[in-house]
């Protein structure tokens, strides 16, 4: 079995010096080779060949090679007869030169420069006795580079954990220095000290991966004993042997997995207090960046109170922004005022929009946009039923130009066109018509009455989605594909049905129609086919006035709305792109997933939003002010230039998962930012220094991929999922133990965040075990009952159970309890929630939205608002699609984020969840987690 240079293993070489190179010396005296027999007598060469310990004199009459006449000196020594003759030193050559035996004598090669060259007709008795002492030369004045590099990589190993980028240092090194000592150095009569190191360099190039990470736990293995009452202490807990093992681990780049009560804070402050007290940093090295100002003093007081120093700079990434712009600028920069104020960015965006409005192309594409693509419509077909739509329609509080609430995105469209181009018309208007003929039907749509005689009659009223009452003409919309395929919710056959009738019935009366279908409207084509239709029929449209269609949006307030979709849509592109993205490059991103519709929207969305985009720009930079994203945007261009060098050796982030691109970026260009502008090492020390002082900084982020929740805002979970892709080589560890949540809401909690495959595949174990179900599903079964009734019943339950607890424990004790919803409108008010408390006096209950939840924790957490619709969990809410493609790229998987926020808010509770089920409007995620496969009890509440 090979030895492994470990450093449990292998002794550290003897110190190595210019005057020392060897234990064993070797004689320095020189010694001669003659010319053979042939050389003498026909050959311009007319002396020997001298060895000596500087290297090798040529015989006299040897004429350099070109490529060797800079290097060859004249030498001048005693043992020289004739003049003076040419020598080249041992360090010029690659390896030991080397003989070849010939017919006319034998043939001295040598490389230089890796050029093989060579001296003919050596004698053959010289050359074979002294080959060997020629290598032996050689290799006494290279061992110190051999010996140096050698002792250097164990060192390295030793003393710090062995990253990527150490080890491609290393192995560049070895494979350039492997070659000048194998494989004759195996067999050579070298002395002791060589040999050994030799042997070391062979082990050092044929490292295998298993080897690799055999020296890499050995050194985490080595590091936790020497630290081990470290470990025990710097917390109120021992930590556990992965928290203490990602607190060691210190590749180039790394992630830490920590579940949610896994206890990554006490990690992040393990980890900087390790560094320092195992001499790998100075406080002042290390950079520990959190997301939210609360956030980043939480973690600057827990370093001062953990480990007693206030010079670790915690710091949020704007502030970050803000050191590294003042460092290069050479003053702070001054922040807009609208950094605090959304309301007054939004006036100011609605005040440059209505200046562009005087320009009339600027008008007219505002005015297509706003009623064609301001609401972002779902697929008739996506829908399973009837009150799914309703439901839709009703949140997403879609209505027309003139304000009227309408039964299908496509009759908007429909009504803001009539609107637009000056027709009047009635929405929804009611047909009167006689009967059709005794026994005749037609749909369930129709009123029917039952006639004198018993006989079935149709005398009633039908409805026509539209009606022109100047021109007498109808207009009907039929939700059918081009197969003629209607929705699932649909009875096909009765639906067909009624368009017979109600053609039949605008034949028999001579009523005009216009009919649009479903699939004009999926492809974009509606308003194209209503027009068509409009002028077969040659009825005349006056299109309103522009002024009027505007002052008509002021009224309703939809130009405020806007104004503060395009704020938004600035706030993003600078986020998300720091400005670097045309329309073009931003189309090229949606390719492939983009509707027709989602193409048109994009294109005029970004239309609307350069001119103002432009002045918001002008505006800062003639301030002189910076906003929030210019604070990382400005701090990248400065770090990716070079402008700005990073002090910091160590840098950590903290809730990893919610990192955006462009801070991401900002965080890499940091990383590769060297430490070369640190003290630098002293003369003595470079050579040992050399492999350390090439590293990018270390970085340590500490994320969770089942807690990213925040795509709204910019945070791409790929960065996540896809660490390494994008930070290169790095080392994952995962926090699997968590001290929140007992096992049973914890397999709940897993089995159904873990559907998504693209998420990163873990367990998380719970040091609390249940003997009964911890996640509760409540529903009434009465349909009057409210909400509120099923949360007393709740409330009601947690009280019993923390009587029965404080008998237990023979203690009184208070409970906290988080009253948690998707949206914050759909939590108690601050009186209800007084009345609460003064209720369940037992119980400390506080409501949240899930979000603002997320790194907090309850004994109990009570889950509202869990129904269908664009405000409900899963919330249906539809993005415009130029924001959709600003944003990051949205997973495949079905509510995958809203899957996660579900996650989070089970994972909030200690000891158990409720969930407060509407049976009128339940959520999909309601109905997954009552399947039999779930660990959840169903309580139904009378």
């Amino acid at each position: 079995m090979r030895s492994k240079v470990s450093p449990s293993l292998t002794a550290t070489p003897p110190e190595v010096n210019s005057s020392n190179h060897n234990t064993h010396p070797i004689h320095t005296t020189s010694f001669a080779i003659q010319l053979s027999w042939f050389g003498r007598l026909f050959s311009s060469l007319q002396s020997e060949l001298m060895i000596d310990e500087h290297g090798i004199v040529f015989p006299d009459g040897f004429v350099p090679p070109n490529a060797l006449k800079a290097l060859a000196v004249k030498d001048s020594s005693k043992a020289e007869v004739k003049g003076k003759r040419h020598r080249l030193l041992w360090q010029h050559f690659d390896v030991p030169p080397v003989f070849e035996w010939r017919w006319l004598g034998a043939t001295l090669i040598y490389r230089v420069d890796g050029v093989l060259h060579e001296l003919h007709f050596i004698g053959y008795r010289d050359s074979r006795a002294l080959a060997g002492q020629i290598k032996s030369q050689w290799a006494h004045y290279h061992q110190k580079r051999l010996l140096t590099l050698v002792s250097n990589v164990e060192n390295t190993i030793q003393a710090r954990y062995l990253r990527h980028s150490r080890l491609q240092a290393i192995q560049l090194r070895v494979a350039k220095e492997y070659p000048r000592w194998m494989p004759w150095a195996q067999s050579s009569p070298l002395s002791h000290t060589i040999r050994d190191a030799v042997a070391k360099l062979n082990v050092m190039h044929n490292w295998s991966e298993t080897d690799i990470a055999e020296l890499r736990e050995c050194f985490i293995q080595n590091q936790l004993r020497l630290y081990r009452h470290y470990f025990d202490t710097v917390e109120s807990n021992p930590m556990t042997e992965k928290q203490r093992r990602a607190s060691v681990i210190d590749d180039d780049s790394n992630l830490l997995l920590a579940g949610a009560g896994t206890g990554k804070t006490s990690v992040m402050v393990a980890r900087a207090g390790y560094l320092l007290t195992s001499e790998q940093a100075r406080p002042e090295e290390i950079l520990l960046l959190a997301y939210g100002k609360k956030a980043a003093t939480e973690m600057d007081e827990r370093i001062k109170d953990k480990l007693g120093i206030d010079n670790i700079k915690t710091s949020t990434f704007h502030s970050l922004g803000l050191t590294i712009i003042s460092h290069v600028e050479g003053k702070q920069p001054s922040l807009s005022a609208w950094v605090n104020d959304q309301e007054a960015k939004t006036q100011w965006v609605q005040a440059k929009m209505e200046r562009q409005l005087l320009n009339a192309r600027y008008c007219q594409q505002l005015i297509k946009y706003v009623s064609e693509f301001y609401y972002q419509p779902k697929n008739t077909f996506e829908f399973t039923a009837q009150s799914e739509v309703d439901q839709y329609l009703r949140s997403a509080d879609i209505c027309t130009l003139k304000g009227e609430r309408v039964s299908d995105v496509a009759h908007m469209h429909i009504a803001n066109w009539l609107f637009l181009n000056g027709f009047e018309y009635h929405y929804q208007a009611t047909y009167e018509f006689g009967a059709l003929g005794k026994g005749k039907r037609v749909s369930s749509n129709y009123h029917h009455k039952s006639g004198a005689d018993g006989a079935n009659s149709v005398v009633g009223v039908i409805k026509a989605d539209f009606y022109l009452p100047v021109t007498n003409v109808y207009i009907d919309y039929y939700a059918i594909d081009e197969n003629g395929d209607t929705p699932i919710y649909k009875d096909k056959h009765h639906f067909e049905q009624m368009m017979q009738s109600k053609r039949e019935l605008y034949r028999q009366r001579g009523s005009r129609c216009i009919e649009l279908f479903y699939h004009q409207y999926a492809k974009g084509r509606l308003n194209h086919a209503l027009k068509r239709g409009v002028v077969k029929m040659q009825l005349d449209s006056v299109p309103i006035d522009d002024e009027a269609v505007l002052n008509m949006m002021r009224q309703s307030g939809r130009l405020t709305k806007l104004a503060g979709l395009l704020s938004q849509f600035i706030t993003v592109f600078k986020s998300t792109c720091q400005g670097k993205l045309t329309l073009e490059k931003i189309l090229n991103r949606v390719a492939g997933n983009a509707t027709k519709t989602d193409i048109q929207h994009i294109r005029l969305a970004f239309s609307l939003l350069r001119p103002i985009y432009q002045q918001y720009q002008k505006h800062l930079s003639q301030h002189g002010q910076i906003d929030f994203e210019d604070m990382v945007g400005k701090a990248i261009h400065y770090v990716e230039q070079n402008k700005f060098i990073a002090p910091w050796r160590y840098i950590m982030v903290d809730e990893f998962q919610d990192i955006s691109e462009p801070r991401a970026r900002l965080v890499r260009a940091l990383r590769d930012s060297t430490w070369l502008n640190s003290a630098q090492p002293e003369r003595a020390q470079l050579e040992r220094a050399q492999l350390e002082r090439a590293q990018p900084a270390s970085l340590f982020c500490v994320g969770d991929d089942w807690q990213a929740i925040y795509r709204f805002s910019g945070a791409d979970v790929s960065l996540t999922t896809g660490f390494s892709q994008y930070f290169g080589p790095s080392s994952q560890s995962i926090l699997d133990q968590t001290f929140r949540f007992n096992d049973r809401i914890g397999n709940t909690a897993t089995q159904f965040v873990s559907q998504n495959p693209e998420q990163i595949n873990k367990e998380i174990r719970s040091l609390s075990k249940a003997d009964k179900p911890s996640v509760s599903m409540l529903f009434s079964e009465v349909n009057t009952k409210s909400i509120d009734f099923l949360l007393h019943k709740a409330l009601a339950d947690i009280h019993i159970q923390m009587r029965g607890r404080g008998r237990a424990r023979h203690t009184t004790q208070v409970s906290t309890v988080y009253i948690l919803g998707r949206f914050w409108f759909q939590l108690p008010d601050k009186e209800t929630l007084k009345k609460l408390n003064q209720q369940y006096s037992d119980l400390q209950i506080r409501s949240l939205s899930i979000h603002a939840a997320k790194g907090k924790e309850a004994d109990y957490a009570i889950l509202t608002g869990m129904t269908q619709g664009q405000h409900g969990f899963p919330a249906s809410k539809i993005s415009s699609p130029l924001l959709e493609a600003l944003l990051p790229v949205e997973e495949e998987f079905p509510n995958a984020e809203e899957r996660r926020l579900l996650y989070v808010a089970l994972t909030r509770a200690k000891h158990k969840v409720y969930i407060l089920a509407d049976r009128n409007q339940p959520s999909s995620f309601v109905s997954e987690l009552m399947e039999p496969t779930f660990d959840v009890e169903i309580v139904k509440c009378a």
